[in-house]
C-alpha cells in the first residue's frame, strides 16, 4: 500500500515538469506549424556567433502511406527553427534537400500528384515554406525519370540535378555538412 501512495506521489509531482516540457515546445520562427523544438536554457554546444551552419539533408525513404508527409522533412525546418531559436542569424544558417528514391514523389507539385496518385502532395506545403525559409530543393534527376516524372511537374521551388550524388558532392564541396537520411 505505502509503494503504490509512494509511486502514486512521484507521478503526481512529475505531472508539472512535464506541462513545462510540453509547452517549451515550438514552432518556427523560420518555418512555423513545422519542425517543433524544444528550449534549451543552457545550449550545451554554442555554434558561436562566427560561423557558417550549412547542412544538406540526403532525403531518400519515404512512408509506404502516400496521404502522410515525410517526418524527414520536418527535420529540415526544426533544424532552421532551432538554430534561429537558440540565436544563429539568418544569414548564419543555410540548407539544402536533396531527394532521391521513394522521396522523390515529395518534390512533385500539387496537381502532378494529384493526378498521379488520387490525392494530395502531403508534403506540398511545407517544400513551398522551406523554399520560402531559404533552402534548396534538389531533386535526383535519375530518380524522377525513373519515376517517370517530368520536370514541368515539379513543385515550383524544386529544381531537378542530373543526379543526387552530383548535387550531394557539389553542396558537400560548397561547404555543406551532410545529415544523411538516406534509406530506412
Amino acid at each position: 500500500m505505502r509503494t503504490a501512495f509512494a509511486l502514486m506521489l512521484i507521478g503526481i509531482a512529475s505531472i508539472p515538469a512535464l506541462a513545462e516540457t510540453d509547452a517549451a515546445r515550438a514552432t518556427g520562427p523560420v518555418i512555423e506549424g513545422y519542425g517543433p523544438v524544444y528550449y534549451l536554457p543552457d545550449q550545451p554546444l554554442d555554434p558561436g556567433s562566427d560561423i557558417d551552419l550549412k547542412a544538406v539533408f540526403d532525403v531518400a525513404a519515404a512512408p509506404d502511406d502516400l496521404s502522410k508527409p515525410n517526418y524527414r522533412l520536418e527535420t529540415v525546418a526544426r533544424y532552421l527553427n532551432m538554430h534561429a531559436r537558440a540565436g544563429v542569424e539568418a544569414q548564419q544558417l543555410s540548407a539544402a534537400v536533396v531527394l532521391h528514391g521513394r522521396a522523390t514523389r515529395a518534390a512533385l507539385g500539387q496537381e502532378a500528384f494529384q493526378k498521379r496518385f488520387g490525392k494530395p502532395n502531403p508534403d506540398a506545403e511545407l517544400i513551398q515554406l522551406l523554399a520560402k525559409g531559404g533552402v534548396q530543393i534538389f531533386v535526383c534527376g535519375q530518380s524522377a525519370a525513373a519515376s517517370g516524372f517530368r520536370a514541368e511537374e515539379l513543385a515550383p521551388d524544386v529544381e531537378m540535378s542530373l543526379s543526387a550524388m552530383t548535387a550531394l558532392v557539389l553542396l558537400q564541396s560548397d561547404g555543406f555538412a551532410l545529415i544523411p537520411w538516406g534509406i530506412d
